[in-house]
């Protein structure tokens, strides 16, 4: 009954910060866009790729942990590529460091507003160390095998606002020895976008997931919100910032994690980008410090 009482309080200050920002966010570039015409683009499916001369913006899911809600064109592939992943966390005494590397995304246009993305890191590496008694230990292993489809509902060709759905489902494939639960999981994150004066794009992504219980009997729920502040600082160059929250109402105990993340993302040519970024924890069940770097290219 709690988590249900604290679900329900959550859904109410997400849906209320929502509407205020959604009333008050007014930006007169994405209105100039929003009266050009557009280009008809439902014929081009994945297999009648969408011409050259009809991509919209190159535009990638990362640096940061949020997700934007306009998709890639029909027929295009996009690889997301984290070539370095490094974070290190302390929890009553049991120092953990995880290394991932590399971790790539591949994202497939599927229809004008309909994409796939297929995730999996080859190689994961955790070491363990408690600092009272000195033992320590270490595993490897691939990571969990990620699936989710990005349908865009309006916005994509630009526009004040964009909206999408990404539903998701996890194949447990990491093994135990790196945190793995070998579970099937589920759920379904929702990018918001607005587009504001001085080229800002403030993005919130709200997040219900489906998780096993530690003790594996049954599910429980998880909820993750993410508010980010994305801005040219010069040619080519996207400073974004980020506040990242997410309640785990696991039925052996609710976890509370918080950050404050940053990155930097470079565009040297249309179809590239390289970034480097790093992630600070707020409170000790969160990461005290990610650090990850990595490169976006669309074909």
């Amino acid at each position: 009954m709690q988590n249900f009482k604290t679900l329900r309080a959550l859904s109410r200050s997400t849906i209320s910060i929502l509407c205020v920002t959604g009333v008050f966010s007014v930006g007169t570039t994405g209105a100039a866009r929003a009266e050009d015409p557009k280009p008809d683009k439902s014929g081009y499916t994945l297999f009648n790729p969408t011409p050259d001369s009809a991509l919209r913006d190159f535009s990638a899911d990362r640096p940061a942990k949020s997700y934007g809600p306009t998709t890639i064109d029909a027929g295009r592939v996009q690889l997301e590529l984290e070539l370095a992943n490094y974070t290190t966390q302390k929890i009553d005494g049991i120092r953990t460091t995880t290394f991932v590397g590399p971790n790539p995304t591949a994202r497939i246009g599927l229809t004008n507003n309909v994409e796939l993305q297929l995730n999996i890191a080859p190689y994961v590496h955790q070491h363990f160390r408690d600092t009272n008694t000195g033992l320590s230990g270490s595993g490897s292993g691939v990571s969990d095998f990620f699936a989710r489809a990005k349908i865009n509902l309006w916005g994509n060709e630009g526009g004040r606002t964009a909206f999408a759905l990404m539903p998701y489902i996890k194949a447990g494939t990491a093994p135990e020895s790196i945190g793995g639960n070998r579970a099937t999981e589920y759920g379904i994150i929702a990018p918001l976008a607005f587009n504001l004066p001085d080229s800002v794009s403030l993005v919130f992504n709200s997040e219900w997931d489906r998780l096993k219980n530690s003790d594996r009997d049954g599910y429980h729920s998880q909820l993750v919100q993410t508010i980010s502040l994305s801005r040219p600082i010069m040619k080519d160059v996207t400073l974004t910032t980020e506040l990242w929250t997410s309640q785990n109402f696991d039925t052996f105990k609710t976890v509370r994690q918080y950050s404050f993340d940053t990155a930097l993302a470079w565009v040297p040519r249309k179809d590239l980008q390289l970034d480097i970024g790093a992630n600070f924890g707020l409170n000790k069940e969160t990461p005290a410090f990610q650090i990850y770097t990595g490169i976006t290219r669309r074909f």
